[in-house]
């Protein structure tokens, strides 16, 4: 949409109210859920491989993992965001703001393995404000996100971007049509899903990869409600429903969403499950979570490294929302090679059914020498 917003002066007051409350939480302590997942179990791993997708027998296969270098299950690295969701949204503010995550990126210090018990502190880390072409108001607002085990050692660091986007009745933030899959695409689809592939115990040493390699790509979607519902329950519940819910959202009304018919407001997260909410946040459908869509991501990398290798840092940029519907494929392409470290680095794109790059990405990975 190219059309100038013509912004309400009244809700510009509340946004610049919502920006001073904001900037004065930069550097501070700021926790929006709990913790999740604080022991690393067989039960937690597994529920959330389920919830993301991702079927790799280092997580899931006792036997398996045992005869790995960790001799036990190890947690998939995304399995941080069960810990704690790397996402805050400032601060709790009658404001008219639409939340759209804009990035991910988390870096690891060690593998996570069952048995670990953890705990996070999270923070603001930073808030700036842009414009866009529209003249839409895009704040963004920086986490930063601690993850220790009980020895207080860093298991890893987070950083997640989320853009507050001015919210102008229902007028539309994204305009495209849900796509609906031919008899010929769930034939691909099909195909797709049964040739992937992982390397597992396998071992790929640093010195066999060669810049511009390409790793074996992945496809996941069509995007639906099923899928929504396992990553809800693999990183945890968002919202408290009923009495209980709406007297919480009055207390942080930023993070609700109106369903439209009813003029009634629930908690943001299920505008991704809720064709209505969705139509109230000015998009044609319900739509992708984009953390959700870091842990789909991670896969690709993990199934290509095998069981040896070790993925280190893991970074990509929504450009697009994802609607239900959505088939995208992930591929990767090793972009360098670090020889003092052992480190390779991946460049990543996500590229959905009409053409388009929804998601692109880095990583880097250490992998043993020969």
């Amino acid at each position: 949409m190219n059309e100038t917003l013509e912004i309400d002066p009244a809700i510009d007051a509340e946004i610049d109210a919502w920006v001073e409350r904001t900037r004065e939480l930069t550097g501070k302590e700021v926790r929006e859920r709990e913790t999740w997942n604080h022991d690393v179990t067989a039960d937690s791993i597994r529920h959330f491989a389920y919830g993301t997708d991702d079927d790799n027998p280092l997580w899931t296969d006792p036997e398996h993992a045992a005869r790995s270098r960790h001799g036990r299950l190890v947690a998939p690295p995304a399995y941080l965001v069960s810990v704690l969701y790397p996402m805050l949204h400032g601060a709790p503010m009658k404001a008219p703001l639409a939340s759209l995550i804009g990035g991910v990126k988390y870096e690891w210090r060690r593998p996570i393995l069952a048995g670990d018990r953890l705990r996070a502190v999270s923070k603001q880390g930073d808030h700036f404000e842009k414009r866009n072409k529209q003249g839409r108001r895009l704040n963004f607002v920086i986490s930063e996100i601690t993850y220790l085990d009980a020895t207080d050692q860093v298991v890893g660091v987070a950083a997640g971007t989320m853009i507050m986007a001015t919210q102008v009745g229902h007028a539309v933030m994204f305009e495209r049509t849900p796509h609906r899959c031919t008899d010929a695409e769930l034939a691909e689809i099909e195909r797709a899903f049964r040739a992937e592939t992982r390397r597992g115990a396998d071992t790929l040493f640093f010195e066999d990869v060669t810049i511009g390699d390409t790793l074996a790509p992945i496809v996941r979607g069509p995007l639906t409600i099923g899928d929504m519902v396992a990553w809800n329950a693999g990183i945890g519940p968002s919202y408290k429903a009923g009495r209980w819910g709406f007297l919480d959202l009055q207390k942080a009304p930023h993070a609700a969403s109106l369903i439209p018919p009813l003029n009634f407001p629930v908690k943001y997260s299920q505008q991704h499950e809720d064709s209505n909410i969705a139509a109230g946040r000015g998009m044609p459908a319900p739509f992708d979570n984009g953390v959700m869509r870091f842990a789909w991501v991670a896969p690709l990398v993990t199934n290509w490294m095998g069981d040896d290798g070790t993925l280190s840092n893991l970074e990509i940029q929504v450009r697009a929302p994802g609607l239900y519907g959505d088939i995208v494929t992930y591929a990767a392409t090793v972009a360098g090679k670090d020889e003092e470290r052992g480190v390779v680095s991946l460049d990543i794109t996500g590229t959905n059914q009409e053409g388009g790059v929804p998601t692109v990405g880095k990583a880097e990975v250490e992998l043993p020498r020969r």
